[in-house]
């Protein structure tokens, strides 16, 4: 994974309002003004990802979450000899964000399938947010928590759906 310079991100660490408002499809942020949204961005640090990269590790402990700015990513259970493709993510999709509510170590791998630009969360950082007595940034990270749960009871009942086909 590559970072990319803060001259990238924009200016001041925030993204502009055309660049954020693409993100208001993302169901984390489902609810959020797009001036949330970029306050919300301009905590994230844009990375590079090149195919085969592995971004997240099964049994690593979480340390950041991600969202798909540009590209296509495998998440990938290891099965013994035969590693298992449970998903396939692309634009827009976020992932290890189970890592905001559980210290649980991550239960699959996430493995770049072609090159992606990511949107990289510091899970510390947004517990950091949690701390903070502004009621606007309170407000505003309560809002995606809220987003948080619905994609869970969504990933819950699409997995449910998958066991009973």
């Amino acid at each position: 994974m590559k970072p990319l310079e803060d001259g990238d991100r924009g200016s001041g660490g925030t993204m502009d309002a055309p660049r954020y408002e693409r993100y208001s499809s993302v169901p984390l942020f489902e609810g959020l003004q797009p001036e949330e949204i970029g306050a919300l961005l301009g905590f994230s640090q844009e990375v590079i990802v090149e195919p085969g990269d592995v971004v997240i590790s099964e049994g690593d402990i979480p340390g950041h979450f991600f969202i798909i700015a540009e590209g296509t990513l495998d998440v990938i259970k290891s099965d013994g000899a035969n590693p298992k493709v449970l998903a396939r993510l692309s634009d827009l999709s976020s992932f290890g964000e189970m890592g905001l509510v559980s210290e649980n170590r991550h239960t699959a791998s996430v493995v770049a399938v072609t090159r992606s630009r990511l949107r990289s969360f510091s899970i510390a950082k947004f517990k950091e947010l949690l701390e903070m007595q502004d009621r606007t940034v309170y407000r505003t990270v309560y809002r995606m928590v809220l987003g948080l749960a619905r994609l869970i009871a969504m990933r819950l009942q699409s997995s449910d759906h998958r066991r009973v086909n």
